[in-house]
């Protein structure tokens, strides 16, 4: 994907990231940290379409292709004359597989061009380290001819090749500097530091080292190749074309070149010439995952799906053992939606061209897409060890860990990327969402803030994300800005496409306004199953009078449990829209003919609220789904809320009407496996229990302060957490480093990873009060705790994910465990904990205060919500 995207390609840009957390509960809240997830998910293979992270890098079109040819020349070389801009050195656009240079370019005179010196013994040792391989080895041995002055310049000069080879490019680009300064006439310092500020997204100062080092060698081809790569990024294919062919010109036989320009014919709208082109490399080098991704997308430009399959297997037929065949049809396969027969394709590819980097990171990523993440992480290790100058890699390897729910080690592989590749967008947007994951909530603000003057869209998504967690930019007037500055950089409305599928029915020929007749309602979610979508909202559609609305489903996400189920069976139409673009999804739901779509989704995980841009139905409403605030897009009429979410005079913090409803905005669906209420555990005299099943991304400094201060005052009582990043042994250290900054006793807190959901339930039956952090409350995870008989203590804010708990508190009529200050919280906590009897008697009937409350009623929601959509379709037909 796009590293910078605008907001076109947003659609692009979704990866599905599960939230992996432990409660449910809060899988939207985690979600809404994984919106905006720059996890690209592509390897080289994609560099060029998606922006390139290495942009002005022609690596991207050379990936893993190697080469015959080592390259040596000059004074200590074993090899034949040459110069990097040869055949050879084509491929070592990728620092990963350069070659030594031994002593080639221009005499200066200088010592650090006297023959002599390259005679010396360390640094021939360490010339043949390199062409074997082993720039590991090559290290010290350059080190310490470097030091005493053995290869002059050169030894400077292949340090920094070592280093590049193994990721190192901080100490790289230090290396390349002095042998620019010992090398002044030569052109390769230049390239390979041009190369690494390009790996950075430095591409000024990339395309800037490019024209210097054709300045001193015209005809240097890997740096042509690299000013094209730079062109076609910024959408110059006509000025890309051009250097290609001034390229090919001084090297007519490199087959990357011949790529190169397929890929840009492409671009052009040339499919038949880049197929073509894409053919003719893979007869050379029948194993490249460029290539044949390459030739399965100029087929797909011009042929149909069925017939470009077709076409693929008619080679692989004709060559069995050429791996890019199977990999053109996984490209197919994967663009069609079909992740597991896109990695039975993989799989047969890597079996014919095993150890391959290009194919290892393609493996390991249709592996984790389809839930085989324990496979996968191995697979992208290997590709990372292969290719440590890549990395879009290290953000596959990050993705992965964000899905395990494993956000410390998710942190570790982005803070080792960043002190290598810089603070690129995709890198410090990633960065965000695992600082903010582990706790770390000013440090993720900061990370998404660097993102944001090179990020695009994404960057804004990326960062309203994060803000609502943070302990003082979190709240109502900072969110409705970050909105409206999505809003302003996403443009006007958006066109629709001609949808794929047939409309599940005939749509009428205009838009009958008439405010009493039966509704298409549809419904966009990624979360129609055992997800807080679900558990909030399955009550209320089921109970929507079917006389009046027909229920559409846009399954974003495909889930199959007992929820899936219910969804299904209350739709009149159904459709699987995983895999399809935004215009694609919306131009689908016009044809359908739907009068009211209620997004689902939003700015969180799975969420696709950009669909709504395209406005394919008239009246469009934003209902759960990371409703964690306005989305600040004027395509959004109604926000459905309450008067406790949204009461009289916070209409200012929303561009969206508030669709009040007469009670709370949500309907629970207990789960049928939730274990009965136990007695209170505080009744046997040993002190209350605290607990907090929330995600760690929304206990803030504060919030642990305000917890200290609490046990302080209550020397028995004791603190319970339980959260999928618990799992992981470096984020528990963490957090009791924090805890213990904040004053609060480690022996007495109890920090737990995550749980099946049914045990989850039952862990309450430990739990006497349920603290709500802040300032981003609970959600789903404050109604799981009050139906397990345990009320739930919450300091109310002004933006929506800080009222979630009190609109669940006030719609049960528990109001009183509601506190407006921090002093007010802890005074509360305090006070609750010391009444044990009043406790006891509040758990005993609590689940049936629940279950007879409007929380739970989910015929009265119906009609309710009814009522509401009624309200907003008569409101539209009334404007004729």
């Amino acid at each position: 994907m796009s590293l910078a995207i605008e907001a076109g390609a947003a659609e692009a840009l979704r990866v599905g990231v599960a939230a992996g957390s432990v409660t449910e509960a809060d899988a939207v809240e985690a979600g809404a940290m994984a919106a905006g997830m720059a996890a690209t998910g592509v390897t080289g293979a994609d560099a060029a379409e998606a922006g390139a992270l290495r942009a002005g890098v022609a690596a991207a079109s050379v990936a893993g292709t190697g080469t015959a040819e080592a390259g040596i020349a000059g004074p200590g070389a074993d090899g034949p004359a040459g110069r990097l801009g040869s055949r050879a050195g084509l491929s070592r656009l990728l620092p990963g597989s350069a070659q030594p240079v031994a002593g080639s370019g221009p005499a200066t005179g200088r010592a650090a061009d006297d023959p002599k010196a390259a005679e010396a013994p360390r640094y021939r040792a360490a010339l043949l380290a390199l062409a074997r391989g082993t720039p590991e080895a090559a290290l010290p041995l350059l080190e310490a001819a470097e030091a005493a002055g053995e290869g002059g310049g050169y030894a400077a000069l292949n340090r920094g090749l070592a280093l590049m080879q193994l990721g190192r490019l901080g100490e790289a680009a230090a290396a390349l500097e002095r042998a620019a300064t010992a090398l002044p006439g030569h052109p390769e310092p230049l390239f390979r530091l041009g190369t690494i500020a390009g790996l950075r997204g430095e591409t000024g100062r990339a395309e800037a080292l490019f024209l210097a080092t054709l300045s001193r060698d015209p005809a240097h081809v890997t740096a042509l190749a690299a000013l094209a790569a730079l062109e076609e990024a910024g959408g110059r294919h006509g000025a890309a074309a051009g250097l290609i062919a001034r390229a090919r010109q001084a090297d007519p036989a490199e087959p990357e070149l011949e790529l190169a320009a397929a890929r840009i014919a492409l671009a052009l709208g040339q499919a038949e010439a880049a197929a073509a082109g894409a053919a003719a490399v893979l007869a050379q080098r029948p194993a490249h995952a460029v290539a044949a991704r390459l030739y399965a997308e100029a087929l797909l430009a011009r042929l149909p799906m069925e017939a470009a399959l077709a076409e693929i297997a008619a080679r692989a037929a004709a060559d069995p053992f050429a791996a890019g065949w199977p990999l053109a049809a996984a490209r197919l396969h994967g663009l069609a939606g079909q992740p597991a027969a896109a990695l039975a394709e993989l799989q047969t590819a890597e079996l014919l061209a095993p150890d391959q980097p290009e194919i290892l990171a393609l493996l390991g990523g249709a592996l984790a897409e389809v839930g085989r993440r324990q496979e996968a992480e191995p697979m992208l290790r290997a590709a990372i060890a292969a290719r440590p100058t890549d990395a879009e890699l290290r953000n596959r390897l990050a993705t992965l860990y964000w899905r395990d729910g494993k956000s410390a080690r998710m942190l570790r592989v982005l803070e080792d990327a960043v002190s290598e590749f810089g603070p690129q967008p995709a890198l410090m947007m990633n960065r965000a969402l695992a600082l903010n994951a582990v706790g770390r909530q000013e440090e993720a603000l900061a990370s998404a803030d660097a993102a944001v003057p090179e990020g695009g869209v994404l960057a804004l998504v990326n960062r309203i994300a994060v803000l609502p967690y943070h302990p003082r930019e979190g709240h109502a007037a900072s969110l409705l800005a970050c909105g409206r500055a999505i809003a302003a950089k996403l443009g006007g409305p958006a066109p629709l496409a001609a949808p794929r599928a047939a409309p599940l029915a005939t749509p009428r020929p205009a838009r009958n306004r008439d405010p009493g007749r039966r509704l298409r309602v549809g419904l966009l979610s990624g979360g129609f199953g055992r997800h807080p979508v679900g558990w909030l909202t399955i009550g209320g559609v089921e109970n929507l009078p079917p006389e009046e609305f027909a229920l559409y489903g846009y399954a974003l996400k495909p889930r199959e449990d007992m929820l899936s189920a219910r969804f299904r069976a209350c739709c009149a139409g159904w459709r699987d829209v995983q895999h399809a673009g935004d215009a694609e999804i919306a131009a689908t739901i016009a044809a359908d003919a739907i009068d009211i779509l209620i997004d689902l989704g939003g700015y969180g995980e799975s969420g696709r609220i950009f669909v709504l841009n395209h406005r394919p139905a008239p009246v469009q409403v934003k209902w759960v789904g990371a409703q964690f605030s306005t989305t600040g897009l004027p395509c959004v009429d109604w926000m459905l809320t309450d008067r406790w979410e949204t009461p009289e005079g916070f209409e200012r913090f929303y561009s969206e009407r508030l669709l009040r409803l007469p009670d709370g905005y949500v309907c629970y669906a207990p789960p049928p496996y939730a274990p009965a209420v136990t007695p209170l555990p505080a009744a046997s005299g040993q002190g209350v229990t605290f607990g907090c099943f929330n995600n760690l991304a929304k206990v803030t400094p504060a919030v642990l302060r305000c917890w200290a201060r609490i046990l302080a005052a209550l020397p028995e009582a004791r603190l319970e957490l339980r959260t999928h990043v618990l799992g992981d042994a470096a984020a528990r250290e963490a957090l009791f480093a924090r805890m213990a900054e904040a004053g609060l006793p480690p022996d007495r807190v109890r920090a737990a990873g995550g749980v099946p959901h049914r045990e989850l339930l039952a862990a309450y039956g430990g739990i006497d009060i349920a603290l709500d952090p802040f300032p981003y409350t609970g959600g789903l995870t404050a109604c799981e705790a009050l139906w397990m008989g345990v009320p739930v203590l919450t300091l109310v804010g002004d933006s929506f994910a800080g009222r979630h708990a009190f609109s669940h508190l006030s719609n049960i009529g528990l109001e009183g465990w509601a506190a407006f200050s921090e002093e007010d919280y802890v005074a509360l906590a305090i006070a609750r904990a010391r009444d044990v009897a009043a406790l006891a008697a509040l758990r005993a009937g609590l689940r049936g205060k629940v279950a007879a409350s409007p929380l739970a009623d989910a015929p009265r929601f119906g009609r309710s919500l009814g009522q509401g959509l009624r309200r907003a379709w008569g409101e539209y037909c009334a404007k004729g």
